[in-house]
């Protein structure tokens, strides 16, 4: 009888070692989640803030080009079509090389959150 005794109160002292075990991974799952989404949202906002800012900056660049080369021609329109046409190759130089760019920004990121992830101090 003793003997039942114990291994019941074994067999309940292992599963509730297990509930916590569960519980304690779920809660850093959900920590280290957390964390990774916050690490996100704040490089999205960032980033967000920062093409916002440069496209504002490009804007009045282009528009004070247009209008200076439209004094120079002499003709507004003119200065502003020159304009337009000389942004269709930049355009294209720099979609040709963001996507890259872009591209092993997100590789090298992805590749140091899996080395810190290895690092004995987060085992």
């Amino acid at each position: 009888m003793t003997e039942e005794t114990s291994t019941d109160e074994l067999f309940h002292r292992f599963i509730k070692q297990v509930n916590e075990h569960i519980e304690t991974r779920w809660a850093y799952f959900t920590l280290t989640s957390t964390e990774k989404m916050s690490d996100v949202a704040a490089n999205v906002v960032g980033a967000f803030t920062v093409f916002v800012f440069a496209v504002l900056v490009l804007f009045f660049f282009s528009m004070g080009f247009a209008w200076w080369l439209g004094d120079y021609l002499g003709n507004h329109a003119g200065g502003f079509a020159l304009a337009g046409l000389l942004f269709i190759p930049i355009s294209i130089l720099v979609y040709r090389w963001i996507r890259p760019f872009v591209r092993s920004k997100i590789i090298q990121t992805y590749l140091q959150h899996e080395d810190a992830a290895k690092t004995p101090e987060h085992e």
